[in-house]
């Protein structure tokens, strides 16, 4: 048996072993399934996969929810899901008049973004060189980061920040049905201890 079965606060936690085949999770999961514990009358317990690391598609989701819909045994409480990891785009380029760019990912951007270019953001961007042109955030969520904005344009949620200048870190993002641009003056340590 490839599943550890574990009741933890009123409901089951099932723990699959990491190096089970999915389609052998699913023939143990059926089998006991059809233990007596499960054939009780009234008795439907909520149940939690626990699949570790294991990325599970949508397919295969598709056949556990078969499987338990079939039996009408257990309830269903959720599983484990594979997070992603935190990534963020690295992008170089240097626009000029006239030229644009998407950012579909959060992205930090080393290229200088020079006047009568257009960058069209759908995630947070993170300028660390000059920005002198356009950034168009398309959602209002999107949120700007930057410290050598030059007479650039700021577009958010149809709002229109003209010829922002600062040389002083600032974040800029939609709030309250405006345009909030707030400069980080000050300098806060991490206060981050060795252990050694």
């Amino acid at each position: 048996m490839n599943i550890e079965v574990k009741g933890i606060n009123g409901r089951l936690i099932m723990k699959v072993q990491e190096n089970c085949s999915f389609d052998q999770f699913l023939e143990d999961l059926d089998q006991l399934l059809d233990q007596p514990l499960f054939i009780q009358e009234g008795y439907y317990p909520r149940a939690f996969f626990d699949f570790g690391c294991r990325e599970v598609s949508n397919d295969e989701l598709g056949q556990l929810l078969m499987l338990l819909n079939q039996k009408e045994r257990i309830l269903f409480d959720g599983m484990t899901l594979l997070q992603q990891p935190h990534r963020v785009q690295i992008r170089k380029e240097q626009l000029h008049n006239g030229e644009e760019m998407v950012i579909d990912y959060e992205t930090l951007f080393l290229g200088i973004v020079n006047t009568g270019s257009y960058v069209y953001c759908y995630q947070d961007v993170y300028f660390l060189n000059t920005v002198k042109g356009t950034i168009v955030a398309m959602n209002e969520d999107v949120k700007i980061y930057g410290h050598d904005f030059q007479k650039a344009q700021i577009i958010i949620n149809q709002q229109c920040l003209h010829d922002l200048t600062t040389s002083a870190l600032t974040s800029i993002y939609y709030k309250d049905n405006q345009i909030i641009l707030a400069k980080e003056e000050k300098y806060v340590s991490n206060n981050c201890d060795y252990v050694g």
